[in-house]
């Protein structure tokens, strides 16, 4: 299994990578939802996509 990466992202639209730690992942989540963030969980393929779609969106605007 490939590595897994937790983004959360506050009120004011900043996002943050939080270290994982895969053993309470799910208690991670629920901390950061409990503080108000909306947080992202992603394997590597996924951070490589979402990556690359938020360069084209920033050369296209």
């Amino acid at each position: 299994m490939g590595r897994t990466y937790l983004f959360s992202e506050d009120s004011n639209g900043r996002v943050r990578e939080v270290k994982v730690d895969p053993k309470h992942l799910d208690k991670q989540i629920r901390e950061e939802r409990a503080a108000g963030r909306i947080p992202t969980v992603l394997d590597e393929d996924e951070r490589i996509r979402f990556g690359q779609l938020a360069q084209k969106l920033r050369s296209n605007g």
